[in-house]
């Protein structure tokens, strides 16, 4: 039995010696590994990149946001203008008519009056066309910009 008392302090000797070695491993700092520390250098210049690129879509989030707010001020003006405008054409046209049947009744220069006011009335429907495609441009400049926001 001596031999096996002798075997079980030799096991029991090197179980301490194990259990001591692996407590010095654990203790012990660990040494970089030169694969992680490349993967780590990897993840912050991945992590850079994204901050920078992050910062540069706020930055343009906020030209657009500009944008849209100074082009949202301009179509505003521009439909108060479209209105007056329309007003006056209104306007224009009652005078219009009056003055057709003024001058149907004195057969004055009724030519005349009819063509400058023909031409006047035309010069008024250009300029509202031409407000008109200048509000169109306007619009086609804001809808690709409120699809994307």
């Amino acid at each position: 039995m001596t031999d096996v008392n002798e075997l079980e302090q030799r096991i029991i000797t090197a179980l301490d010696r194990i259990e001591y070695s692996a407590d010095q491993i654990a203790s012990a700092p660990a040494a970089p590994d030169a694969d992680m520390v490349e993967e780590l250098e990897i993840e912050r210049d991945t992590n850079a990149r994204l901050v920078e690129s992050g910062q540069q879509n706020l930055a343009r989030i906020e030209r657009l946001e500009t944008r849209v707010a100074r082009l949202t001020d301009r179509l505003e003006f521009m439909d108060g203008e479209n209105k007056r405008l329309q007003a006056v054409m209104g306007a224009l046209r009652e005078t219009n008519k009056q003055l057709r049947g003024a001058n149907a009744e004195h057969q004055g220069a009724d030519a005349a009056i009819n063509t400058a006011l023909e031409t006047e009335n035309e010069a008024l429907h250009a300029a509202r066309t031409a407000d008109l495609a200048e509000l169109d441009d306007i619009l086609s400049e804001i809808a690709p910009l409120v699809k994307e926001g």
